[in-house]
């Protein structure tokens, strides 16, 4: 179905694709089902895999999303998660979705699509991304169960460089950056490299490089993009709603930190919930949660520990410095 007809309650934007200089939101039927899996691409593939998925789509002119919204109940976001990548912002959506009544959308296609539009067609205007990525993440806010009280979106590590629009879009809402020693961030890209550090599958333009550096050295590519992650969290220097957090903070900062920001307060039995969650492997919850921040320290070798020196350390440095000087939140609650 295409265009004349828009999806009814408990269908959610799986892509976005352009056509003839339009951009078309494919849907698909999720129901009740909360969106419990690591990552939304898990979560889509496990409702594709569903035959009622595969014999019924619909596909729908962004244009078309207000519509939509108008028709549907949805929240609008609690928090947005930027992140440097590999360093627990997994962790974080998923204890904050394991909450009663949470929405966590985590690193959706179709937000980085709206992100990434401008760079597709040049002609399309600020003012109107801005109303794409509000009507966008609206549409992953929807109420499907009816008992939905808070949302949070987690970001591609690549969207901090897209802060200012973000801000644009949602002026109020709060956010957190999360980092972590560049070593070890280092350590894990080289074990098993992210999306984000293959040229062929993210350009090197969406961490502000050169694309022919996407020839040089992997692990040389590999710091340069992280430090093109982290710089516009350095050079942001007003408070503006954000908060950072390190990632040996974590599990704590989940209760202590990120959710006062958000305004998010719970009971007795939710922060058992949250206790529970934060004991778990995000990416794995069938094992436990544990720390490797020393197992990572050891593996580095003197390469990745120079360029670290030479591309993140003083980055990491002055992130520090404003964490450590940033105010105290204070919990607000929800009810």
């Amino acid at each position: 179905m295409s265009g004349r007809r828009l999806p009814p309650t408990g269908w959610l934007p799986v892509a976005a694709s352009w056509r003839d200089d339009t951009l078309r939101v494919d849907w698909s039927f999720f129901g009740e089902q909360p969106l419990r899996e690591p990552f939304f691409d898990d979560s889509v593939q496990h409702a594709l895999r569903k035959p009622f998925n595969r014999l019924f789509r619909y596909q729908t002119p962004i244009e078309r999303l207000p519509e939509w919204l108008q028709a549907n109940r949805h929240l609008q976001p609690d928090g947005f998660i930027f992140h440097m990548s590999r360093c627990g912002s997994t962790l974080v959506s998923q204890m904050l979705g394991a909450l009663p009544g949470a929405i966590a959308i985590s690193e959706a296609g179709p937000v980085d699509t709206v992100v990434n539009a401008r760079r597709i067609n040049p002609d399309l205007s600020e003012d109107d991304q801005v109303r794409w990525l509000q009507w966008m993440i609206s549409a992953f806010g929807q109420a499907r169960r009816g008992d939905e009280r808070l949302f949070v979106v987690k970001l591609d590590c690549w969207h901090t460089r897209d802060l200012a629009l973000f801000r644009r879009a949602f002026p109020t809402v709060p956010w957190i950056f999360l980092y972590r020693d560049p070593v070890e961030v280092l350590v894990s890209h080289r074990r098993q490299p992210g999306m984000q550090m293959l040229p062929q599958l993210v350009g090197a333009d969406r961490f502000g490089l050169n694309p022919d550096l996407s020839w040089q050295a992997p692990a040389e590519y590999q710091a340069r993009v992280l430090a093109g992650i982290c710089e516009p969290m350095v050079r942001h220097d007003t408070p503006d709603g954000g908060l950072l957090i390190n990632h040996r903070q974590l599990p704590q900062a989940v209760s202590t930190l990120i959710m006062p920001h958000f305004g998010i307060a719970t009971d007795a039995h939710e922060q058992t919930v949250l206790t529970e969650a934060g004991s778990r492997n995000a990416k794995m919850p069938g094992d436990a949660f544990v720390n490797d921040s020393a197992g990572k320290q050891h593996d580095a070798t003197a390469t990745v520990r120079d360029l670290a020196d030479r591309w993140l350390t003083e980055l990491y440095r002055q992130l520090e410095a404003k964490r450590l000087g940033q105010p105290t939140a204070h919990a607000v609650s929800l009810g």
